[in-house]
C-alpha cells in the first residue's frame, strides 16, 4: 500500500520507542516505590507484563505500521489494553499507573480511522476504570482519578494528532516538490527537443529556399549561356543578348539569396501580385525557346504569404523540371481561382512523361510546404504521355 493512502505516516523510530520504553520505567519506579507489602510472585508477575506490554508496545506497533492491515491493528489493541490493564491492576493503584495506558491512546491515532481512534480511546477509558474499581472497590477514589487519566488521554491524543497533521503535510510538500522537480525537468527535456524540431524545421525550410530560388534562377542562367554559345558563331546579337539575359538573371539571384538570408521567407518579387510573378517565370522559359502559355481562371484574389510563396515556388520548380528532364516542346500552366477557399497552380508538359517518376530534392522541398498548408500535391505522368503537376493550397 502506498504509505500516503496508510492511516498513519508516522513510523515508529529509536526515538519513539525510548519513550514508549522510559514512560513504562517511570510507571514502574513510581509503582515499586509506593506498593505496599507485595509478594514475589506479584513482582514477577508485573516485571513479566511489563517486559511483554513494552516489547509488544515496540515491536508489535512497527509492524502493525509497515503492514498496515485493519484487522491487525485491532489485534494489536485487542492484546495491549488487556495487557496495560492488568499492569493498572496489580499496581493496586499507587505510582504513576495512569501513564501506563496513555502510549496506547498516541497509538490509537495513527494506526486507526477516526471512528477505530474513538472506539479505542473510550475502550482505553473503560479498561483503567474497570482495573482501579477491580482492585479498590473504591468508586469515589476511581472518580477523583478519572479526571486525571481523561485529561493526560486527551493531550496525548491531540499532541500525537497534531504530530500526525505535521507530518502528513511535510510528506506532502515533498511529493509536491518532486512531482515540480520532474515537470521542470520535463520542461527542460521538451524544450531541447522543441529548439531541436524548430532547427531540424529552418534548415528544411532554408534548403527549400535555395534549392526554389538560386535554383531556378541557375537553370535559367545555364540554359541562357547555352543559347549563347550556340548562336555566337552565326550571330552575334543574338547571342551578346542572351548574355546579357543571363547576367541580369544573375544580379536577380544574388537578390533573391541576399533577401531570403534576410528574411527567410521574402523574395524580391513579392511585391508583385502572383499571376505577374508567374507570367515572369513563364516568359522566362519562353525566351529559352520553349512554347509556354499561362491561363488565368477566375478572379485572382489576395493570399496569405504562405500560399502565395509556396504557388510561385511550384512554378518554378515545375519549369525547371520541365527545362532540364522533359524534352517537351510546349508547356502549359494554368493559376485557377475558382474554387470558393481553394487555389490551384497546374504544370503541363508534351514531354517524355515517365513510367517510375523520381522525387529529387525540388519536389520533395515543394511537397513539404505543401503539407504545411494543409494542401494538396499531385504527379500524373507515364511513359510518352508528359508530366502534370498539380498544386493546391487553401485561399
Amino acid at each position: 500500500m502506498d504509505a500516503s493512502k496508510r492511516p498513519s505516516v508516522i513510523k515508529t523510530g529509536a526515538g519513539a520507542d525510548l519513550a514508549f520504553a522510559v514512560m513504562l520505567m517511570a510507571s514502574y519506579f513510581a509503582i515499586f516505590s509506593a506498593l505496599p507489602q507485595a509478594s514475589t510472585f506479584e513482582i514477577i508477575g508485573l516485571i513479566f507484563a511489563g517486559i511483554t506490554y513494552v516489547s509488544i508496545g515496540i515491536y508489535g506497533y512497527a509492524y502493525c505500521a509497515h503492514a498496515s492491515l485493519t484487522w491487525l491493528n485491532g489485534l494489536y489493541f485487542l492484546v495491549q489494553m488487556p495487557l496495560g490493564g492488568w499492569i493498572v491492576y496489580m499496581s493496586k493503584g499507587t505510582g504513576l499507573n495512569a501513564l501506563i495506558l496513555l502510549p496506547l491512546a498516541g497509538q490509537a491515532v495513527m494506526l486507526l480511522s477516526s471512528r477505530g481512534m474513538l472506539l479505542a480511546n473510550v475502550s482505553l477509558m473503560v479498561t483503567y476504570v474497570y482495573a482501579l474499581s477491580a482492585y479498590t472497590n473504591d468508586w469515589d477514589f476511581v472518580v477523583s482519578a478519572l479526571p486525571t487519566f481523561l485529561a493526560a488521554q486527551v493531550f496525548v491524543t491531540l499532541f500525537t494528532q497534531m504530530a500526525l497533521n505535521e507530518e502528513r503535510a511535510r510528506r506532502e510538500v515533498e511529493r509536491l516538490a518532486q512531482e515540480l522537480a520532474a515537470a521542470n525537468q520535463q520542461l527542460r527535456e521538451y524544450a531541447v527537443q522543441a529548439e531541436e524540431l524548430a532547427t531540424t524545421r529552418e534548415r528544411n525550410r532554408l534548403a527549400r529556399e535555395i534549392h526554389d530560388g538560386l535554383g531556378h534562377y541557375l537553370t535559367t542562367v545555364h540554359m541562357q549561356i547555352q543559347a549563347a554559345r550556340a548562336v555566337l558563331p552565326k550571330d552575334l546579337k543574338r547571342g551578346m543578348d542572351a548574355l546579357e539575359k543571363a547576367q541580369n538573371l544573375t544580379q536577380d539571384a544574388l537578390v533573391d539569396v541576399r533577401a531570403s538570408v534576410a528574411a527567410l521567407r521574402t523574395a524580391p518579387e513579392d511585391s508583385l501580385p502572383l499571376p505577374e510573378r508567374v507570367s515572369g517565370v513563364v516568359e522566362s522559359v519562353r525566351q529559352n525557346g520553349l512554347q509556354s502559355n499561362l491561363t488565368i481562371s477566375g478572379e485572382p484574389r489576395l493570399l496569405s504569404p504562405q500560399a502565395d510563396l509556396t504557388l510561385y515556388r511550384a512554378a518554378q520548380e515545375g519549369l525547371n523540371n520541365v527545362c532540364k528532364h522533359a524534352h517537351a516542346s510546349s508547356v502549359e500552366v494554368t493559376l485557377d481561382y475558382q474554387q470558393a477557399g481553394w487555389v490551384t497552380l497546374t504544370v503541363q508538359d508534351n514531354g517524355l512523361g515517365s513510367s517510375q517518376p523520381g522525387d529529387g530534392f525540388g519536389l520533395v522541398g515543394l511537397r513539404e510546404r505543401v503539407h504545411l498548408l494543409n494542401g494538396s500535391f499531385q504527379v500524373d505522368t507515364a511513359q510518352g504521355e508528359g508530366f502534370t503537376m498539380l498544386v493546391g493550397v487553401p485561399g
